[in-house]
C-alpha cells in the first residue's frame, strides 16, 4: 500500500477551489490550507469566509489566513509541521524564501500556462484574450522568481472557440491536480528542466479599464476578451443606454462594412459590428437582470448601438 507524502496547500482563487476539491475527492487531505484573509463585500460590507476555507472546514482540515507570510504569529503556527510538500496556487501571494525551504522535498507550484509563457497573475486571461487556443498547466520546483523555477511537468490543452474562462478554468485544474499527483508520487524519478528564457512573457492583473469593449477593435480580438473575462470579472458596454455585461461570443468573418458598434439583429441573433468583421453576442446580462441567452434578451429589446461608455443625452 502507497504512503501519500504530506503537504500544505496554499491558495485563494477559483483555480485553486477547483484543485482542492479534487485532493478532496479522492480523499489526499492536506494538513493544512493556507489562504488569503477574509474580505468585506456587499453593501454592508460584511467580513464574508473565502470559499476555499469554507470547502476545507467542511471536511475538517485546518485553515491559516495570515496577512503577511512573514507574520510570526503565522510562523510559529507552521513552525512545528514538516510537509514533504508545499503544493501552491493561485494564492495571490508571492511566497518568501524562508519558506520555499520549508518543505523537506520541494515546494511546487501549478501555474495553468505553458511557462515560461504567461507568468504571472492571470495566465488563463492573458492567454485567451490573446486568442491562443493551445493553453496548459506547469507544475514547477519554486525559486524566489515569479513563475520561473524548474519545469518538473506540463501539459497542453486545447480550447473552443466559444469556451468561456471559467469552463477553461476548471479543465485546466482537473489536468493541474493530475500533474501534482504523479510530481509528489513520482518525485525522484522526474527530471527537473530549466524554463527558457525565448517566449518567456508576463500576464499582468485585468485592471478594471480593460473590461469595458472598444468596438473599433477587431472581431476576433473583441471575442476572445469577452471569453476570457467571462464569467468575472466579465466584460462590459452599454446597448443604447443601457448597461450590459458580455459572457459568451464569436467572431463572424463578413465582406460587409458597418460602422463599429452598430447592432445587427438576424431573427433571434445578436451582432455588433468591429472594425473587420462581426461578433456575435450569445450570452450576456442586462442591469438588473440575471444573465441570459442573446435569444432571450431580443424578445423585448431591440438594441441599435454598442458602445464603451453611455451616450449622452
Amino acid at each position: 500500500m502507497q504512503v501519500h507524502r504530506s503537504f500544505v496547500f496554499f491558495g485563494t482563487g477559483e483555480f485553486a477551489q477547483a484543485v482542492l476539491r479534487k485532493f478532496i475527492e479522492i480523499n489526499r487531505l492536506p494538513i493544512l490550507v493556507v489562504t488569503a484573509p477574509d474580505k468585506r463585500a456587499g453593501r454592508g460590507l460584511k467580513l464574508r469566509p473565502r470559499p476555499i476555507k469554507l470547502m476545507a472546514e467542511e471536511v475538517g482540515i485546518k485553515v491559516l489566513q495570515p496577512e503577511s507570510l512573514e507574520d510570526k504569529g503565522f510562523l510559529s503556527k507552521i513552525r512545528n509541521l514538516q510537509p514533504d510538500f508545499m503544493v501552491v496556487t493561485d494564492y495571490g501571494k508571492i511566497i518568501p524564501p524562508n519558506l520555499l525551504r520549508w518543505p523537506k522535498l520541494a515546494p511546487l507550484n501549478i501555474h495553468p500556462s505553458l511557462l515560461p509563457k504567461f507568468r504571472g497573475a492571470a495566465p488563463i486571461e492573458r492567454a485567451m484574450m490573446a486568442c491562443e487556443r493551445t493553453l496548459g498547466v506547469t507544475v514547477i520546483i519554486m525559486d524566489e522568481g515569479i513563475d520561473t523555477g524548474d519545469i518538473l511537468l506540463q501539459s497542453t490543452v486545447e480550447i473552443g472557440e466559444a469556451e468561456t474562462k471559467g469552463e477553461v478554468e476548471q479543465r485546466l485544474a482537473d489536468v493541474g491536480f493530475r500533474l501534482i499527483i504523479r510530481a509528489m508520487d513520482e518525485f525522484e524519478d522526474l527530471t527537473p528542466r530549466p524554463q527558457s528564457s525565448e517566449g518567456a512573457s508576463y500576464a499582468k492583473k485585468i485592471r478594471k479599464n480593460e473590461l469595458w469593449i472598444d468596438w473599433t477593435s477587431d472581431a476576433k480580438s473583441i471575442a476572445c476578451k469577452i471569453n476570457a473575462l467571462s464569467p468575472t470579472p466579465c466584460a462590459r458596454t452599454y446597448f443604447d443606454d443601457r448597461y450590459v455585461k458580455l459572457f459568451r461570443a464569436v467572431a463572424v468573418q463578413t465582406d460587409a462594412k458597418a460602422e463599429p458598434g452598430s447592432i445587427e439583429i438576424q431573427k433571434d441573433r445578436l451582432f455588433v459590428a468591429a472594425n473587420n468583421g462581426l461578433v456575435e453576442i450569445l450570452e450576456l446580462q442586462p442591469e438588473g437582470k440575471r444573465r441570459m441567452k442573446a435569444s432571450e434578451f431580443l424578445r423585448g429589446y431591440c438594441p441599435r448601438k454598442a458602445s464603451s461608455s453611455k451616450p449622452s443625452v
